[in-house]
């Protein structure tokens, strides 16, 4: 399919063979293309000098990490724009997070990028080194154009209302006390962090349906299936969050044996060094979710689980892997869903045998509140949601710094964090209260967002990071989750040092 300029990649790779055929030379470029500024025109008429046609792809927005409201076009206003500078011969958008699989659809002669990539070492990504290789493979080669260069990000901070007034204040303090350079140093110490997540292991199955009417015999809402997708979701979820990122993950579940019909179950390893418990009276828990098809909001829910407390044999194998594994980490990451793995026993043995416990006790539908973040002692971080502080202590509208000091002083918790939802998140460093806003836009799927705050807030207390970095690392981690389905993919770190990029320019 091609509209001008405009083609599909797999037309554009079709004409590119025929371009070669004919002894044509073929010069690529690769990027977003956001905002097409004075730096962009000349690079690409600098990359035009160098073969008979100019290709230019860029990223499609799904792949897109560059912080709220971003991008700001859509792919299709993005090509439409690449394809109206006259230097540019044809456009396509990529399927893909980095340009390797591209060109190796295209294979140009030159693939050309901005002076600011000759220093491989400050793409963070890595992306320039393997596609340097991809397009090698294909006896091209990498070269460099030397016009001026301008920031599109920095641009659309400065001069675009793309962050709320509360965003932009914000960003603007952070800046004052904290660099690119120092957040990412801080970003990197993670990376000598061996880290053991524990929890419940969860089946998150999103149903996707089409509403067709009301039912003529009953007030039931009638919807038409669409398809379906499983997610190895709970603890496993967050143990891919983590891999990549820190030196060592180790993830210790707690699953069932009984299955439902004949449904089975998702990969709960996903590659990540994994020790399943099974409990013998039970079934996995499995969250079958039916999801508006057009509109992505769900519903209606269907949780299989019983949440009793584990039995015996269940809960001496899951202290034993405890006693095992926790002395091995740096750090221990809870996530108690409230489904029956956590028992008075299992809690106690998490508190002595970890050197750095950070703790979730989430409540959600299926446990009504009756798991409680009060049962946990002494553990070196709390990461809740305001509900789930609220709710234990039975306290709708008081004070929320008051009830977060209540919780420190009670559980003997020194650094508690609470998740507020679209009001961004509240801080407690035990002496002082950091509050950061909110920073994603627009909310694709918030399931597993609190979560994967809890990772990345945990981590960045553990290795000392300044108590106002770790609020806004944690909303950006979330932000990111915030703008994938499900847990369809993980949030790579790569992402995160990106939007970092972004937020901070």
């Amino acid at each position: 399919m091609r509209n001008g300029k405009v083609y599909s990649l797999d037309d554009l790779a079709r004409l590119c063979d025929t371009l070669r055929a004919e002894g044509k030379t073929i010069a690529m470029c690769h990027g977003v293309f956001d905002l097409v500024h004075p730096g962009h025109i000349r690079h690409l008429q600098a990359a035009k000098k160098m073969a008979d046609i100019l290709i230019v792809t860029l990223t499609e927005d799904r792949f897109i990490r560059k912080g709220p409201g971003r991008p700001v076009y859509n792919e299709r206003l993005r090509a439409e724009t690449l394809a109206a500078i006259e230097a540019v011969d044809y456009v396509a958008t990529s399927p893909w997070p980095t340009a390797v699989e591209t060109i190796e659809r295209i294979k140009p002669h030159y693939y050309v990028k901005g002076q600011d990539y000759r220093d491989r070492k400050s793409d963070r990504t890595g992306a320039i080194v393997e596609e340097e290789h991809a397009v090698r493979r294909h006896g091209g080669s990498l070269v460099f154009t030397n016009e001026i260069q301008f920031s599109s990000t920095k641009l659309l901070n400065d001069f675009f209302r793309i962050l709320s007034d509360e965003q932009r204040d914000y960003l603007t303090r952070l800046k004052r006390k904290h660099t690119v350079e120092e957040v990412f140093r801080w970003l990197d110490a993670v990376k000598d962090v061996s880290v053991l997540v524990v929890g419940e292991a969860i089946i998150d199955e999103y149903h996707y349906c089409t509403p067709d009417a009301m039912s003529n015999k009953s007030p039931t809402l009638s919807v038409r299936f669409e398809e379906a997708e499983t997610f190895a979701g709970g603890v496993t979820a967050v143990g891919r969050h983590l891999t990549g990122w820190c030196k060592q993950v180790h993830v210790l579940a707690g699953a069932g044996t009984q299955t439902i019909g004949s449904e089975e179950e998702p990969d709960f390893r996903h590659g990540l060094e994994t020790t399943l418990i099974r409990r013998e009276d039970a079934p996995t828990v499995r969250k079958r979710r039916f999801v508006h098809r057009l509109l992505n909001q769900k519903l209606f829910e269907v949780t299989f689980l019983d949440d009793r407390p584990i039995p015996d044999p269940a809960q001496r194998a899951f202290v034993a892997a405890v006693d095992r594994l926790a002395p091995q980490a740096d750090v221990v990451i809870v996530l108690d869903f409230g489904h029956g793995f956590f028992t008075p026993n299992v809690i106690d043995r998490l508190r002595r045998r970890s050197k750095f416990l950070a703790v979730n006790a989430q409540i959600n539908s299926s446990n009504r509140g009756f798991n409680s973040i009060r049962k946990y002692a002494r553990p070196d971080f709390i990461s809740v949601d305001e509900y789930e502080i609220r709710l234990p202590f039975g306290d709708r509208y008081g004070p929320l710094r008051e009830l977060i000091r209540r919780l420190g002083e009670e559980t003997g918790c020194p650094r508690i964090n609470v998740t507020l939802g679209n009001r961004g998140t509240l801080y407690f460093d035990g002496d002082v209260f950091h509050q950061a806003p909110a920073l994603t836009g627009h909310v694709v799927d918030a399931m597993g967002a609190g979560d994967a705050l809890l990772a990345a807030t945990a981590l960045m207390v553990h290795v000392g990071a300044p108590p106002d970095l770790v609020p806004f690392i944690g909303n950006c981690m979330g932000g990111l989750m915030a703008q994938i389905v499900g847990h369809r993919s993980p949030v790579q770190a790569i992402d995160l040092y990106r939007f970092v990029d972004t937020l901070l320019k």
